[in-house]
């Protein structure tokens, strides 16, 4: 039997398919970027131009959480059924029209509904990102790969920055409709691009026993890459198919389609991964939801956000060499690192306030940004395939239904010492450290199916 890593590695190994599909895909995560640093500032511009009060913008808040769940769900069956292209297409078409509606919202209630739908659009692309460049790197690649989506995530915030000085004047007053439509751009841009350029995945083919379909993409892939004639032969696609149906018969044992990712050789890994994403996504909204206020009450400009993110870039290629280097990264090592620095730089902020609100903050959205990146990698390097854009879906949706009352717990603490929240996530990070120290399997490097004889 031959894995489809095996074919991966020594056939079609890695070259223009690869990259192209990472610049369409990554397009939808740049712009993702851009959405997710926006919704912090448009909840404190929309709060003084709407007069709203406290619970309207924790609501404002929560139903782009509520969206992005309902996303996750989406994403964690649909991808299954019609594929992960057909599904990236899609909702990437949605979101220009959403983007663009929103530029012209002159109400409450339609901002919420608004907000609703693209937290659904953007709920269902980002994790499919990740399922989509897992499964079409080499080992040795798939963590640069996966990496450079969060890389790509936080130029878009970098984007977004000087976008903000041309056209806000400062964190609660400015042009925000004029900026809403500039970012509409380069999400049609991707749109265009998947239609006729963005192909399905061969492991999705061969999971659904298309094998000459999946034998037609190898080839033109091979061709792509190394500008020659690569065909299989009989005996490697006879493998393939004998690896692939034994992976069926292994599912089937596990009853994978009864239980899920809470099958009994999934359902440990399922549960931690949970409860990381959980402490994840909470330390994350700390921070979008409460930076535009600190800075605000410190009198800090917009460069503020700029230098912020531009330190946040250095850092992610910083990341990015060292990503698929088990020595010197690792998955869980980057994990455990990073929640260590959560500890430190929140009770950091909580009894030096002012004095290191900057670097503070720095190092929360540092930490944060390692956490994501590696945490969409974990998930799609713990499933098979059958189960990856249910497991990575899912987790990113249990992640966020977390923060969707968060607003309603992180305002009313803000308001009693702007401070204290920090105090409740410096405690909660420790969770986080006992948690990635429980997990086994680290896939740094290694093939992203396998069966267990192997």
């Amino acid at each position: 039997m031959i894995s489809f890593d095996d074919i991966l590695e020594q056939k079609i190994k890695t070259g223009r398919y690869q990259f192209k599909t990472l610049v369409i895909i990554g397009l939808v995560e740049f712009c993702d970027g851009i959405e997710y640093a926006y919704m912090s500032i448009l909840v404190a511009i929309i709060k003084k131009e709407w007069e709203l009060n406290q619970q309207q913008i924790a609501y404002l808040g929560s139903s782009f959480l509520l969206g992005m769940v309902i996303g996750n769900c989406i994403c964690a069956f649909l991808t299954d059924i019609i594929g992960r292209k057909t599904t990236f297409t899609i909702f990437t078409g949605l979101s220009v029209f959403l983007i663009y509606f929103t530029s012209i919202c002159t109400s409450y209630n339609q901002m919420i509904t608004l907000r609703l739908l693209f937290g659904i659009v953007f709920g269902t692309s980002y994790p499919l990102g990740y399922v989509f460049i897992t499964e079409i790197t080499e080992p040795k690649y798939r963590g640069r790969f996966g990496y450079s989506m969060g890389v790509l995530f936080v130029i878009g915030k970098i984007y977004l920055a000087f976008l903000c000085i041309l056209y806000l004047e400062d964190f609660t007053t400015g042009n925000w409709r004029g900026l809403i439509r500039v970012n509409a751009i380069p999400v049609a841009i991707s749109f265009i691009f998947s239609l006729f350029f963005l192909k399905e995945t061969a492991r999705f083919y061969l999971n659904q026993r298309k094998y000459e379909v999946a034998f037609d993409q190898i080839d033109t892939t091979i061709e792509e890459n190394l500008k020659v004639q690569g065909i299989l032969t009989e005996e490697e696609k006879q493998g393939l198919i004998n690896w692939q149906e034994k992976q069926i018969q292994i599912n089937q044992e596990q009853e994978l389609n009864k239980f899920g990712i809470l099958s009994q050789d999934y359902r440990y890994i399922t549960l931690r991964i949970w409860i990381l994403y959980i402490l994840a996504n909470l330390q994350n909204m700390s921070i979008y939801l409460l930076m535009p206020f600190l800075f605000a009450s410190n009198n800090s400009n917009l460069n503020s956000m700029l230098y912020m993110f531009i330190l946040e870039l250095i850092f992610a290629l910083l990341l990015y060499v060292v990503i698929d280097d088990p020595n010197i990264g690792g998955r869980k090592m980057v994990i455990g690192y990073s929640s260590l620095i959560l500890v430190l730089a929140n009770a950091s902020l909580y009894f030096f306030r002012q004095q290191i609100l900057f670097i503070g903050l720095l190092l929360i959205k540092l930490a944060c940004r390692a956490l994501f990146s590696t945490l969409g990698l974990v998930c799609c390097e713990s499933y098979p395939l059958q189960l990856r854009s249910q497991g990575t879906a899912i987790a990113f949706g249990i992640g966020k239904t977390s923060s969707i009352p968060s607003p309603f717990i992180l305002f009313p603490l803000f308001y009693i010492d702007p401070y204290l929240p920090f105090a409740v996530m410096s405690v909660l990070q420790i969770v986080m450290i006992i948690i990635n120290h429980m997990i086994q399997d680290d896939k740094t490097m290694k093939p992203l199916e396998s069966h267990k004889q192997d």
